[in-house]
């Protein structure tokens, strides 16, 4: 490793950590090791309700949480952290850590929207690497339905996709002393804006790619055995994509949307004919263009018309020249 976790400390100095382990001598030991990376202020909590009455009652530039098992509580204290339901700061750097490496639980960790997890044991490199990153290459944030967090596709995948926000960073902050890159209200507030739009750009994307799968089995004889679990993908989309947007957006957006769900539930009510699976996958690539375009209200509904006027090769080619 570089010198830098052990050399330049003094970024660190000043900045706190909310630390929780229910295991005291592992407890000791990561304060340990963060002493060498150089962390001083450190917050130690032996119980999950103390670590969560701490993010209630003062701001830490970084927690650090012991994960043991998936009923635990850890995972849902992240997630209401990210939601916005424990604490001020949703943005706040975390990392977890455990002894147990199943494929399971990381799933459950990673879906929590955590920035990082590490196995038991690991290195001050390893943790030093780790903390770093959090300060010089945070990983951008993405929301979608059921996900809330950093955004883990690789620096390649995510090039060129607006979908992610560069959120307020408290550690960096802290780190490179500029306070305007911290979690304050008017940066909480623009960051949570940015992110609603992603939400509805990504609900309303998830809407139109099941009405196309659908269409494109409209000759399928298995559509019938699995076509009613997609709709109602579909329809609890829709809820949350209604859930998702402001008043002044429901004229454009939101009647866009009521006309998903309604083809949406044409389709499920009758046996489905290639007119409505065609006109389910127009409606939903309409209001898909005009999530894309922001809800602007200058965007004359002809334009949107002729934009989803076609199906086919058509359709595939503007999807493509539109979102990429």
């Amino acid at each position: 490793m570089t010198g830098r976790v052990f050399m330049d400390k003094e970024p660190y100095v000043d900045a706190t950590v909310l630390l929780y382990d229910p295991k005291l001598h592992l407890r000791k030991q990561t304060r340990s090791i963060l002493n060498i990376i150089g962390f001083w202020q450190i917050e130690e909590c032996e119980n999950l309700e103390d670590a969560a009455t701490s993010l209630r009652g003062h701001r830490s530039d970084l927690a650090i949480f012991a994960v043991q098992d998936r009923q635990d509580g850890v995972a849902e204290l992240v997630n209401d952290v990210r939601r916005f339901r424990c604490g001020d700061d949703p943005f706040l750097p975390i990392i977890l850590t455990s002894w147990d490496g199943r494929l399971r639980l990381i799933r459950s960790i990673i879906n929590s929207g955590a920035d990082y997890f590490l196995v038991n044991p690991y290195s001050t490199k390893d943790l030093g690497e780790r903390i770093n990153a959090l300060v010089s290459h945070r990983k951008p944030f993405v929301v979608s339905e059921a996900y809330f967090g950093p955004d883990r596709r690789t620096l390649q995948a995510r090039a060129g996709d607006a979908g992610t926000v560069d959120v307020p960073n408290a550690l960096r902050a802290r780190a490179q002393k500029r306070p305007e890159l911290g979690p304050n209200p008017e940066m909480i507030e623009s960051a949570l804006g940015m992110l609603r739009r992603v939400k509805i750009r990504n609900v309303a994307r998830r809407m139109w790619a099941i009405a196309d799968i659908l269409f494109k089995a409209r000759e399928d004889p298995s559509l019938a055995d699995w076509i009613d679990q997609e709709l109602q993908q579909i329809l609890k989309s829709g809820r949350t994509f209604h859930e998702s947007i402001e008043p002044s957006e429901a004229a454009q957006l939101g009647s866009l949307c009521d006309s998903v769900v309604r083809v949406a539930n044409t389709v499920r009510n009758e046996r489905p004919t290639e007119r409505n699976l065609e006109l389910l996958e127009q409606s939903a690539l309409a209001l898909r263009v005009a999530s894309q375009l922001g809800g602007d209200s200058s965007v004359a509904a002809s334009e949107i018309s002729s934009a989803v006027s076609g199906v086919g090769t058509k359709t595939n080619s503007l999807a493509k020249s539109v979102f990429g």
